[in-house]
């Protein structure tokens, strides 16, 4: 009787972890990587200032996120990270899908960001010859 109860327990347990896999591997947020050359360019994130380079910051999961990246003197890089499904996502096919997934989607933990890390080249600013009269 007792065996029976601790087996039951374990697979509880087992089955409770694994209960929105994502959202318990994945986390909602991820840490992405910011290099220019130069360093110290401006970092904004969504319109919003996040530092200078080099930098890890740390995003939510759950949307899309527009980086620029401005340095006086040198051309402004703009880039897009994007969400994909995560495969911790279909992690959920153990629980019995609709729990888990339901949980990660509400979440946002079903998603990686990608790229995961920025490492960019700045382009000087072109000056136009002066024109002759």
């Amino acid at each position: 009787m007792m065996r029976k109860f601790l087996y039951y327990s374990v697979i509880l347990i087992i089955a409770l972890l694994i209960e929105s896999c994502a959202t318990v591997i994945n986390t909602t947020t991820q840490n992405i990587e910011i290099k220019t050359n130069p360093s110290n360019a401006k970092i904004i994130i969504d319109g919003k200032k996040f530092g200078t380079t080099p930098q890890l910051v740390n995003l939510e999961r759950g949307s899309n996120h527009v980086i620029k990246l401005e340095l006086e003197g040198y051309d402004t890089y703009e880039t897009q990270i994007t969400r994909k499904i995560s495969i911790w996502f279909w992690g959920n096919a153990f629980n019995g899908f609709l729990p888990g997934m339901l949980i990660d989607m509400f979440t946002g933990s079903m998603y990686n960001l990608l790229p995961e890390a920025i490492n960019v080249e700045l382009q000087q600013l072109k000056t136009e010859p002066a024109k002759k009269r």
